[in-house]
């Protein structure tokens, strides 16, 4: 590499180690015998009448060094109460991406109770969970699983 074209890469390589990394606080909200619901507060965000939240399904039981969850995008209207998947990404067990999809589904009416009533609180309402919480889905999982 040359000149220009040398600097260029370096001032990239400078500003992405300058960046902040995006914030993460993950709290339990829910939970069955099998999965344990947690959302990440910093990413209620509302933006043109749409509030997006990022929640993931991490399974209730299993040794710490497991790190397999489900993360799944969601963004919630609260001018209808309707609500749709926007992307969803699975984990193994070594937290590593395992794969990752768009979900195209269409706006659908949201219940009030269960997880997705309990996503559409945080957005709508202005609440939130109360509990200890975790800066990533891992800590959450060496944490105990929030039992």
């Amino acid at each position: 590499m040359r000149g220009i074209a040398k600097l260029t890469v370096l001032s990239l390589g400078i500003l992405a180690a300058a960046s902040p990394v995006a914030a993460e606080t993950w709290t339990r909200f829910s939970a069955s015998d099998s999965i344990v619901y947690i959302v990440d507060q910093d990413t209620l965000t509302a933006t043109d009448g749409v509030t997006t939240v990022r929640f993931a399904r991490v399974p209730a039981r299993g040794e710490a060094a497991d790190l397999s969850h489900e993360v799944e995008d969601v963004a919630i209207r609260c001018s209808d109460g309707q609500s749709r998947t926007v992307a969803t990404i699975t984990h193994g067990p070594d937290g590593a991406e395992t794969d990752r999809y768009a979900d195209e589904s269409p706006w659908d009416a949201t219940p009030s109770g269960g997880v997705y009533g309990g996503l559409k609180s945080f957005a709508c309402e202005d609440m939130r969970p109360q509990g200890k919480s975790f800066p990533t889905v891992s800590a959450f999982i060496a944490g105990g699983r929030g039992g």
